[in-house]
């Protein structure tokens, strides 16, 4: 088997894509040609190369001859975000247990997910939260299912590292999971229906009252 090697190009976008998702950069803000070529210490095609892959992630905005610009959400966003994936996980949601598929890769990103302690940083939180979402698509089975998850996965994450939010400790988002978890482990579907509606609903929520909040 041949390995191809990560261009420079790659290699940039990846490390500015870490960035994005970790909250580094916040919403709005301009990330110049020159200046991240000068950082990086490579040429500005390599910096627009890279770029132009987190544009079509959904990361970053470019207008035209303008730099490119973090991707910022509105309420309206939020709204849409969720009318996409609230039909899409819980029809994955459905599958494992009208199949009465195995949910051990659900138990194992929960085990991950209950191993953090509350000093762990929000980028290790955003990314095992996306992860134990991203094992149940895996569990259904659905190949359409999750390849639509991940089209949505990138910009989910950084919808969460900007808004950031305000639980008490990482425990009560664990708890949060772990309640999930429980419901899929119940075997009813009505159970693991009224669980992932309500936390889709206390989700939305909440990200829309931060939205109203940072724009007020």
């Amino acid at each position: 088997m041949t390995i191809q090697p990560v261009s420079v190009a790659d290699a940039v976008a990846d490390e500015l894509r870490r960035r994005l998702l970790a909250g580094e950069y916040p919403a709005g803000v301009q990330l110049r040609d020159t200046e991240l070529a000068e950082e990086f210490g490579v040429a500005r095609p390599t910096v627009r190369a890279a770029v132009q892959m987190l544009v079509a992630d959904g990361l970053l905005e470019r207008g035209r001859g303008r730099s490119a610009a973090v991707r910022s959400f509105s309420a309206a966003d939020a709204i849409d975000l969720y009318r996409l994936r609230r039909p899409v996980e819980l029809a994955a949601v459905d599958a494992i247990l009208a199949d009465g598929r195995s949910i051990e890769a659900v138990r194992s990103a929960w085990a991950d997910f209950a191993r953090l302690t509350d000093d762990a940083t929000w980028e290790s939180v955003a990314e095992l939260d996306v992860a134990f979402h991203r094992a149940v698509f895996v569990a259904a089975g659905s190949p359409r299912l999750l390849r639509t998850f991940d089209e949505i996965a990138a910009e989910l994450r950084l919808f969460i590292a900007q808004l950031r939010p305000a639980y008490d400790s990482i425990a009560d988002l664990v708890h949060e999971h772990e309640q999930l978890l429980g419901a899929l482990d119940s075997g009813s579907k009505r159970e693991a229906r009224a669980a992932w509606s309500a936390h889709f609903d206390d989700s939305e929520n909440f990200f829309l009252t931060l939205l109203k909040e940072t724009t007020a």
